[in-house]
């Protein structure tokens, strides 16, 4: 096994869930709406999603239809009579920048993710464009380094003079975006984005310790585990929600929950977990490579099994290898044929097979890279721009208040391939908050591929929260 490859494709993952980075910039033009955004306490704890409620795949694949399920405007406005103002669109395009590590350690995940949402806007380009505008997409390299990302950020919006932006989320320039009141879409990123201090950054993912809630009951659940004594591997920089985590393990029947951040070596957490009697680990920081790496050495794993969400992305998985055949894994969107609510593609999937198989033949035909999280988010990224803009041109105008406006608006937006997003609206960010679990498996080929053991994407329901508990747990992270 190359560890220096290994250690190297850890940084990436870090670099995706670090702490974002600020400057002292300071403007501000939109005041964005205010909700109060609560955990309640009192709720009852409902059962996760059991399939019944799914959704059932026939919304219109292009976003044509509105957030709330009902139809778009059936009288809109001709495209050379819409009001625009702001940047980036005129009456030919529509720019998108998107500041993203392509040269780095992340570069693998990157270029996936850069190749669906091309793909994206290519289907909605060949399909007239937004408003009969072109969308065009411009793509700097932040090199994983937040010093270059807020240099990208001020090229992308000052020079170039984009509508938006998409980045990863991890190293955002969080205060620049803040004070330029710019578009921000997040796939990854860390609590900050989900904080209302932040309103213009709309994260469409969740939070490592939330989905792993999911992963928790997911196993148990579904899993047929009964862990009593359970180790977290937990983030530093996510350290806050320790109580949370804590929690969700203890609703679940567990009665000591261990915690340890990433170590130099793990040897000595495998020999101390192993006399411990630990019976599940819940990885929740990619130190988890040199822990899987330790107990291949020594001979020993937690006997009801280990992973979580970030031990889920493939690019890593494979970079592992074989250790990781068995472990816990999970994605924030059903597979790219359905399942495990369907047992065909929809008409959503069936789009976005479609416009893979055109516009990125590469990871049409790689099977395990079409299933991928991160590839699949970032079509379901692509759907919410092109949404967005179509609703608010048909409505007269374009510009970053109105997108924003629409944005903070939605009301359980769904694509059919990922989780509902029930709302950005600044005091209630609730991304995409719900995931599917199983294991990794063999494809057929040595590759890795999620076989689901779970019937439907779950949520964190079943622990009486509100929708809006995770810009509340965010809003105490920032203070």
């Amino acid at each position: 096994m190359k560890l220096r490859k290994i250690a190297a494709s850890a940084a990436v993952f870090a670099l995706i869930g670090a702490a974002c980075s600020s400057d002292d910039d300071d403007s501000s033009t939109t005041d964005p709406p205010s909700t109060e955004a609560v955990v309640d306490d009192s709720a009852p704890v409902t059962e996760a999603p059991d399939g019944t409620d799914a959704p059932d795949g026939t919304d219109a694949p292009d976003g044509t239809d509105a957030p709330d399920g009902t139809e778009a405007p059936t009288e809109s406005v001709a495209p050379e009579d819409v009001v625009v103002s702001g940047q980036g669109v005129d009456d030919d395009r529509l720019l998108i920048g998107m500041s993203i590590d392509q040269s780095g350690t992340a570069a693998p995940i990157s270029k996936d993710i850069i190749k669906a949402l091309e793909a994206r806007f290519a289907v909605a380009n060949d399909d007239g464009g937004i408003a009969g505008r072109q969308i065009e997409m411009i793509v700097l390299d932040d090199k994983g380094d937040p010093t270059q990302a807020l240099s990208n950020f001020r090229e992308l919006w000052e020079k170039e003079k984009v509508f938006a932006m998409y980045t990863l989320g991890g190293g955002a320039p969080l205060e620049y975006i803040d004070q330029q009141q710019i578009p921000t879409f997040v796939l990854g990123g860390t609590a900050e984005a989900f904080s209302s201090s932040y309103p213009t950054i709309l994260p469409l993912g969740s939070l490592t310790p939330t989905w792993g809630a999911q992963t928790a009951y997911s196993m148990v659940t579904y899993g047929d585990i009964a862990p009593k004594k359970v180790a977290v591997l937990y983030n530093p920089e996510l350290e806050a929600l320790n109580p949370f985590i804590e929690n969700y393990w203890t609703e679940l029947g567990v009665e000591e929950v261990i915690f340890d951040p990433p170590p130099a070596d793990c040897s000595a957490l495998v020999l101390k977990y192993q006399d411990a009697g630990v019976d599940y680990w819940d990885f929740q920081d990619f130190g988890f490579i040199g822990c899987v790496i330790a107990e291949q050495t020594l001979g020993w794993e937690p006997p009801m099994g280990q992973g979580g969400a970030i031990a889920s992305t493939l690019a890593i998985t494979r970079v592992v290898g074989d250790p990781m055949f068995g472990g816990v894994a999970g994605s924030p969107n059903r597979l790219a044929d359905g399942r495990p609510t369907y047992d065909e593609p929809t008409e959503a999937h069936q789009a976005y097979l479609d416009g893979m198989a055109e516009y990125a033949p590469d990871l049409f035909a790689d099977t395990p890279a079409l299933n991928d999280a991160m590839t699949v988010l970032a079509w379901v990224a692509g759907n919410f721009i092109v949404e967005d803009v179509e609703t608010i041109a048909a409505e007269g105008e374009i510009s970053q208040e109105a997108a924003l406006e629409w944005a903070w608006a939605i009301d359980d937006w769904d694509t059919g391939l990922a989780g509902v997003i029930h709302s950005v609206s600044p005091d209630c960010k609730t991304g995409n908050d719900a995931s599917i679990w199983g294991y990794w498996v063999d494809d057929g080929n040595g590759d890795f591929v999620v076989d689901p053991i779970v019937p439907d994407l779950i949520d964190n329901s079943w622990l009486g929260l509100d929708k809006c508990y995770l810009t509340a747990l965010a809003d105490e992270v920032v203070g």
